[in-house]
């Protein structure tokens, strides 16, 4: 995956996108986890041996210094060791969300143009946020804690042996049951849920989005308390499912916790030796050590408690693994073969509609038109009419029925990336990216000089506003274009089409909220021999000196 090459994400992959690093992580983590298992150990030890050598008057004899220097060595590898793996376990999980993002990325890039608008903003937002989120923990989350729990189970079961034999059997059993079963019944008992509950952030975060997007609508027409109760309900039922899966991560650490006082249990009925005098230690065993067993219970306990959360990360990385590999394209679209297409001279389009679903294929218009080199055609007609996903079909965003021929010669402008370097499109929606003002424009052409962005920008009139900038040309532009006005987007964005240089221009509401100054200088820059296509096609509802020279069709 560190190559973005594979089609699919695989749980191996994860694990094998930054081996090192990964393995670093363990490493010190398994350090620090069986440190804090034999601090205990040793601490037990060393109390009980300096109480029984002070009872038995051989503590001036007894060495204290060996075992307080093993207790602290073990302070202090815990302690590291914690603060070591969490260094190297969040560097190899911003690797992994790189890697991750990459992969998305290209899987975006790789999607036909006509089906990237079918998802939704909510349903993206949460694959690239909820669902990486969930997938990048998932070797920190579920691995590493089982792996640190079953190390810690066989230090234990060494160490049992060495106190008495018949006290691996009760360990076994005990490593068995929190490792195996318990991890099984909890993951049946929660991942119905999981899955229920991902589902529901996915259609709550779409709704979220939706809402919130209308907020001021729906406030001023009175329908917001109808739309934030049906909201409210999603939450109740969010919060519900939450404590279903709490309720069963509370029961298995409750189960966990009784599993561990059972060991220690049946460890100390193994020991104890019922007599005429009482209960007395077997004399086969320590006491000294049998405390320290008794500890090391205590502490192989800790590591048994992280198992409870990785059931519910185990089964939210399945779910995120899953809905991340169905944005995967198996076929990338530029592995097809187009063959070359010849200078735009002549568009013909023969009953051509573009369309989102086929159900609008009922009421949309079908057009059928011819258009010359150097001829300029207005399309018009009422809202909703068709014209704006007419111009998206048009440019390859959009799927469509009828036939376009260029020069005569049938082409599909699905996924055509021979049409798309010969058409330069500007889109309804004017998109400003947070970076540079020059580095907003060079989308269109990225070999395009100073001078050049210079000159377009006098053009469209904005030349006096960009040497006004704190940093000219490399002045950053807020994220969404929201440091400029909205004139202002329009018009950057029409410099980035009119870089472009290409044959077909195609323009969606090229003069939406201009002045008649600007609207004055688009016409002019599109008539300069510089930026003039061949082909122009636009959208208009306002009557412009452009419109002099252009054929008229009005869509009804």
């Amino acid at each position: 995956m560190s190559k973005r090459k594979p089609p699919l994400l695989t749980f191996k992959s994860l694990l094998l996108e930054n081996p090192f690093g990964l393995l670093v992580a363990t490493l010190i983590g398994i350090v620090a986890s069986l440190a804090a298992v034999a601090l205990l150990g040793i601490s037990g030890w060393f109390l009980s041996a300096a109480g029984l050598a002070a009872a038995s008057g051989a503590a001036l004899s007894f060495n204290y210094f060996t075992p307080g220097a093993l207790v602290r060595l073990m302070a202090i590898l815990r302690t590291a060791g914690r603060y070591g793996e969490q260094v190297f376990s969040h560097d190899h999980l911003l690797g992994l969300l790189r890697s991750l993002r990459l992969w998305i990325w290209d899987q975006r890039v790789k999607t036909p143009l006509n089906s990237v608008y079918r998802q939704t903003r909510g349903d993206l937002l949460q694959r690239l946020v909820g669902d990486l989120d969930m997938i990048i923990k998932w070797p920190l989350a579920v691995i590493m804690p089982w792996l640190y729990g079953l190390l810690g189970c066989l230090a234990l079961l060494a160490l049992a042996s060495f106190v008495e034999w018949q006290l691996a059997a009760p360990v076994l059993v005990y490593s068995v049951l929190q490792l195996g079963l318990v991890l099984w019944l909890a993951n049946r008992k929660a991942l119905p849920s999981v899955y229920r509950m991902q589902a529901l952030s996915v259609h709550r975060r779409s709704r979220f989005m939706s809402v919130f997007s209308a907020l001021i609508t729906l406030t001023i027409r009175g329908h917001w308390q109808h739309y934030s109760d049906r909201l409210a309900v999603l939450d109740t039922r969010q919060k519900t499912l939450q404590q279903g899966l709490q309720r069963v991560i509370s029961m298995q650490k409750l189960i966990s916790q009784g599993l561990s006082g059972a060991l220690i249990v049946a460890v100390l009925a193994l020991c104890l030796v019922w007599t005429e005098q009482g209960v007395v230690l077997a004399a086969e065993v320590e006491a000294t050590w049998l405390v320290a067993l008794v500890l090391a219970v205590l502490g192989v306990n800790e590591l048994m408690q992280p198992l409870a959360n990785s059931v519910l990360s185990q089964g939210q990385s399945k779910v995120g693994l899953k809905r991340l590999n169905q944005l995967a394209v198996n076929q990338p679209t530029d592995t097809l073969e187009f063959g070359p297409l010849p200078s735009a001279e002549t568009l013909e389009l023969r009953k051509f509609v573009g369309f989102h679903d086929h159900l609008s294929l009922l009421h949309l218009p079908k057009l059928s038109l011819q258009i010359q080199a150097g001829q300029r055609l207005r399309l018009t007609g009422p809202s909703g009419v068709g014209k704006s996903t007419c111009l998206a079909a048009l440019a390859g965003d959009l799927p469509y029925r009828g036939e376009v021929l260029l020069n005569g010669h049938c082409v599909s402008l699905t996924d055509h990336p021979k049409w798309r370097s010969q058409i330069a499109y500007l889109a309804q929606q004017s998109v400003i990216f947070q970076q540079s003002l020059a580095s907003n424009l060079r989308l269109g052409n990225r070999q395009a000089s100073d001078e050049q962005l210079w000159e377009i920008l006098q053009l469209l009139g904005l030349k006096e506003w960009a040497e006004a900038l704190p940093n000219g040309l490399d002045t950053l532009l807020g994220a969404q274009g929201r440091d400029i006005s909205g004139g202002q987007a329009r018009r950057i964005c029409l410099a980035r089409v009119m870089l472009r240089g290409a044959q077909v221009m195609i323009l969606d509401e090229p003069f939406d909220g201009l002045d008649s100054t600007s609207i004055q200088r688009i016409c002019d820059a599109l008539e300069r021999y510089t930026f003039r296509p061949k082909l122009l096609i636009y959208v208009s509802h306002i009557d412009t000196p452009l419109d002099l020279q252009s054929r008229h069709l009005e869509l009804i």
